[in-house]
C-alpha cells in the first residue's frame, strides 16, 4: 500500500489514507492512527513555560473515516506555567468523531534535591518477552494486511516462560505528509494498542472496538521499538472488556495506559 504519510494536508484539514486503514472497518481509520494525528497537533499548541505531557485521554466516539476532510479544533482549557489543559477535537462535516484531552506539566529537572524518593519499583515489564528479532509480525496473523500494519511494525512477543505475549510497535511512516515525526505523535499513538493486549481473538465473529483510551506519563519513550505489556478482562453478561498495560522502551517503564471495550457481534 502506498502512500505518503498516515494523513494528507489539506489547507487547514486533514484527510486519512489508506495507510491509517483498521481491522474492523475497513472504511475507518485505525484508533492509534488518529490519536497520532492528535498529537502531532498538539505539539502546535504554545505553552508559557517548558512542559511534557503528563495524561492523555481520548473517547472516540465515532469511527474515523478514510478519504474524507477531517478538522481538528485545539482549545486550551486551562493555561498556566504549572499545568496547561489542551483540548482537541477532531470534526468531519461538523460532526464530532473525537474529543481528547491532554494533561500537560512543567518540565523541570530536580536531581539536585537531597534526599529525593527513589521509583517504589524498578520492574521491566518487556524482559519479560522474547525481542522484536524473536517475534512474529501481526501482517502475517489473523489480520491480514489491513493498512495501518503497513505503516507500523507491530509484532506479537511471547513470553519467555509461560503463557501469554506482550507487543512491540515501531511507526516507520510520517504521520503528517511533508513533515517529520513529532515526539507527542507517536507518544499518544501507542496508548491504542493497549486495546486488547494479551488476548488472542483469533478469527472470532465479533468486533471488540476500543471507546476510549487512557495514559499517564512519566516521560517521554527514547527508543524506536516500544513494548507493551499487561492484560485484558471481560463481562460477557455486560459486553464488556477493560485492558490495563505497562508501556517500556529501553530505560524500563514510560507509561501505564488502559482502554475499555465494547464487544458486539459483527
Amino acid at each position: 500500500m502506498e502512500a505518503p504519510a498516515l494523513f494528507i494536508p489539506d489547507g487547514d484539514d486533514y484527510v486519512a489514507t489508506i495507510l491509517t486503514q483498521g481491522g474492523w472497518d475497513p472504511n475507518a481509520a485505525n484508533g492509534g492512527m488518529v490519536l497520532a494525528l492528535l498529537g502531532h497537533c498538539l505539539d502546535d499548541v504554545p505553552t508559557l513555560a517548558p512542559m511534557v505531557l503528563s495524561r492523555f485521554t481520548a473517547d472516540l466516539v465515532r469511527p474515523v473515516p478514510i478519504g474524507r476532510r477531517l478538522h481538528i479544533v485545539p482549545s486550551i482549557v486551562r493555561e498556566g506555567k504549572k499545568i496547561q489543559v489542551v483540548q482537541l477535537v477532531l470534526l468531519s462535516e461538523g460532526v464530532e468523531y473525537v474529543r481528547a484531552t491532554a494533561l500537560r506539566v512543567r518540565a523541570l529537572d530536580v536531581s539536585d534535591i537531597d534526599n529525593l524518593p527513589k521509583s517504589s519499583s524498578d520492574a521491566r515489564p518487556a524482559d519479560a518477552i522474547v525481542g522484536p528479532h524473536e517475534s512474529v509480525s501481526y501482517s502475517k496473523s489473523a489480520l491480514g494486511e489491513v493498512g495501518f500494519l503497513c505503516a507500523i511494525d507491530m509484532l506479537q512477543a511471547p513470553m519467555r516462560t509461560g503463557p501469554g505475549f506482550g507487543v512491540w510497535i515501531k511507526f516507520n511512516t510520517p504521520v503528517v505528509a511533508g513533515s517529520p515525526m513529532r515526539p507527542n505523535a507517536r507518544l499518544v499513538a501507542v496508548l491504542d494498542f493497549v486495546n486488547l493486549i494479551n488476548v488472542d481473538f483469533g478469527r472470532a465473529d465479533l468486533s471488540m472496538i476500543n471507546a476510549d483510551v487512557t495514559g499517564h506519563i512519566l516521560r517521554p519513550p527514547i527508543s524506536d521499538w516500544i513494548a507493551i505489556t499487561g492484560d485484558t478482562r471481560f463481562h460477557a453478561q455486560s459486553g464488556r472488556g477493560v485492558s490495563t498495560a505497562t508501556l517500556s522502551d529501553d530505560d524500563g517503564i514510560f507509561a501505564v495506559a488502559s482502554t475499555s471495550q465494547l464487544i458486539q457481534h459483527r
